[in-house]
């Protein structure tokens, strides 16, 4: 069995018991087994467990699902579908599985390694504070 690198290392992990609504991005691996709600970045791969729900979109370097995502997804290597997995948003990948049994609804866009730069999200703006004296 080969080695896993750095880059495929879980660093993260959100329980099945949270929920996170917003912007996350992580740089190492994350394991969602929970609910997501905004947008994901990650310069790793990203493990969505049978209980993870995910409405987001998603730039990842490699993903692999057996959870539920709804929303689109950028991928620069592969992106893996497992049984029961389901997504329902376009994929953008250079490398793609769907499982027997797996579900998948939406457009696919297969590129070339060359072709497929690595993804990136805009940061959310942060409000401007209060001025108490201005506003």
């Amino acid at each position: 069995m080969a080695k896993l690198g750095k880059e495929h290392k879980t660093t993260s992990f959100l329980s099945e018991s949270c929920e996170l609504k917003g912007h996350l991005h992580t740089s190492g691996g994350i394991r969602i087994d929970g609910v997501l709600t905004g947008t994901l970045n990650c310069d790793s791969t990203i493990f969505v467990g049978e209980s993870g729900k995910i409405e987001a979109e998603i730039a990842t370097r490699s993903l692999v699902s057996g959870g539920e995502i709804k929303g689109n997804i950028t991928a620069e290597d592969t992106v893996q579908i497992n049984h029961p997995g389901s997504v329902q948003g376009d994929i953008k990948t250079c490398n793609l599985g769907i499982e027997k049994e797996a579900f998948f609804n939406g457009r696919c866009q297969l590129l070339r390694p060359k072709d497929n730069p690595k993804p990136e999200f805009k940061k959310p703006k942060v409000p401007r504070k209060v001025i108490p004296h201005r506003d």
